[in-house]
């Protein structure tokens, strides 16, 4: 359980013993939004939060509730829903299915980028894994040609799932790898191409510059930002710039498992105008990458049970 889930866990167990009346229900709604903020939701995201959940609040007949538990969780879960369901979630699975129905014979070109440190290169690794699993056959794009040794970890991990891959010199064109790895892939009737690219922050100008050819050239169909749950408010930040400078389509979550406090999923989706979270990593095996699933997210968050599917 993260440190988000526990505090809202103990905020509502705790209100349950407040008379149930409108000014004690609107005092709660402030514990509750220094509970988000202090878990890393942003506090643009807190607010939105809590300005929905008061807004019920003065709507309703709140004598017909038992506690301010119940009057309080439901609209909150349904704010937090709202972010996160404000764009359809990416599934590459569905994307790949599609377009073998229609008869597409273009690789489906899957672009991530994101800051060091995410784990971008693995979780390029863990999604080849899993269009593998699936039958589809893949072509990795060494795009990252800055990083010492980041050839050679995309390449092992190649070697290991049995996959094609494209590399580059170290300091050479890093689009030119992703070009050559789009037109390998369509001569050879290859269903997907996952480019990898170097760690970069937002801020320099440089690598963003490269970064921004590297889409331009390879034209993706898809454009992940891989970003580390564990980085809190810097997480929602990251998303934020890399949208407005690059352009994203969805968000990749990795270290979920050891997530402590939880609130990156809300923050980045909100501040990012609604791109969804697609993904999230749960470990560190090939396996471990799961699709997000909103419904489960939410009701863990506010202690309800999560339907089986």
């Amino acid at each position: 359980m993260s440190e988000l889930q526990k505090g809202i866990k103990s905020f509502l167990n705790k209100i349950v013993t407040y008379e149930v009346t409108e000014e004690n229900a609107l005092k709660a709604l402030t514990e509750f939004r220094e509970i988000l903020i202090k878990n890393d939701v942003a506090v643009e995201v807190a607010d939105y939060i809590c300005n929905h959940v008061a807004k019920k609040v003065k709507g309703q007949r709140l004598k017909r509730f038992n506690d301010l538990k119940k009057a309080i969780r439901v609209p909150a879960k349904h704010a937090v829903r709202k972010i996160l369901e404000k764009s359809p979630r990416i599934d590459l699975l569905d994307l790949l299915a599609e377009r073998k129905q229609k008869g597409n014979k273009d690789p489906l070109v899957v672009l991530f980028l994101g800051i060091n440190g995410t784990g971008k290169t693995t979780t390029v690794a863990k999604m080849a894994y899993l269009l593998k699993n699936a039958h589809y056959r893949v072509v990795l794009a060494a795009a990252d040609t800055y990083r010492s040794g980041a050839q050679e970890q995309l390449r092992e991990h190649a070697q290991r799932l049995k996959i094609k891959l494209i590399q580059g010199k170290y300091g050479g064109d890093a689009a030119a790898v992703a070009f050559d790895a789009i037109e390998h892939a369509k001569s050879k009737y290859f269903d997907a191409v996952l480019i990898d690219t170097a760690g970069r922050m937002a801020t320099n100008r440089d690598l963003m510059g490269e970064m921004q050819k590297i889409k331009r050239v390879s034209q993706p169909d898809v454009t992940f930002l891989v970003v580390d749950a564990l980085s809190g408010n810097d997480a929602a930040q990251q998303a934020r710039e890399f949208n407005d400078k690059v352009g994203i389509d969805g968000v990749i979550l990795t270290k979920m498992d050891a997530d402590a406090r939880g609130g990156a999923a809300l923050s980045i989706t909100h501040v990012t105008g609604g791109k969804p979270i697609c993904y999230i990593g749960v470990g560190q095996d090939y396996q471990d990458l799961r699709p997000f699933d909103v419904d489960v997210f939410a009701n863990k968050l506010f202690g309800l049970k999560v339907k089986k599917k």
